[in-house]
């Protein structure tokens, strides 16, 4: 839809942009969006698709593209009962975590920054399903939203950062990872 909140990330690791917009189907809100950057392994291009329940809990991911000589088809899916599927078979160490967690895109902090904004919150521990991109798997990572003065505090084991946020919930500037390009 034309009138849906987009932004233009650039990556400031490494050679890259992400393009990403929030879409609201119905009460089904999610996000869409494209990377490219140039990976060590070689260059890389994955589109997602990520659509939420009207809470902004995640029901279902798409991922599909290369990175380098690497494939990624990936379709991930949580049940309302909180069970994680990835291509079909279950993902038992994840059963009851809300948020998937794509690491090569800033756009999947928008679905905890949206919730605890919606319910009013200013601090949450949650643990997401982490798409790694050192490995291309699948973990649990445990994080820390806590909102500040420009956006929200992010935490996970061994890493913490400032992010900046928007009124739509984009992270604008992700500090030595990724900025909005104006």
């Amino acid at each position: 839809m034309a009138g849906d909140p987009q932004i233009l990330w650039r990556r400031l690791d490494l050679p890259g942009h992400d393009a990403c917009r929030i879409r609201q189907a119905g009460d089904v809100p999610g996000l869409d969006g494209v990377a490219v950057w140039r990976d060590p392994a070689g260059p890389a291009h994955l589109t997602y698709l990520v659509a939420c329940n009207p809470d902004w809990v995640t029901r279902s991911v798409r991922v599909q593209g290369t990175v380098g000589p690497c494939e990624l088809n990936l379709s991930i899916h949580r049940q309302d009962s909180g069970e994680w599927r990835l291509n079909g078979e279950s993902l038992p160490d994840f059963n009851g975590l809300q948020d998937i967690d794509l690491g090569f895109t800033p756009a999947t902090n928008t679905l905890p920054i949206r919730r605890l904004r919606a319910a009013h919150q200013d601090r949450a521990e949650i643990a997401a399903v982490w798409l790694d991109p050192a490995d291309w798997t699948l973990k649990a990572l445990p994080q820390t939203y806590q909102r500040g003065d420009a956006g929200w505090r992010y935490t996970s084991p061994g890493f913490a950062t400032e992010l900046t946020v928007d009124a739509d919930g984009f992270v604008t500037d992700y500090p030595a990872l990724w900025t909005k390009e104006d």
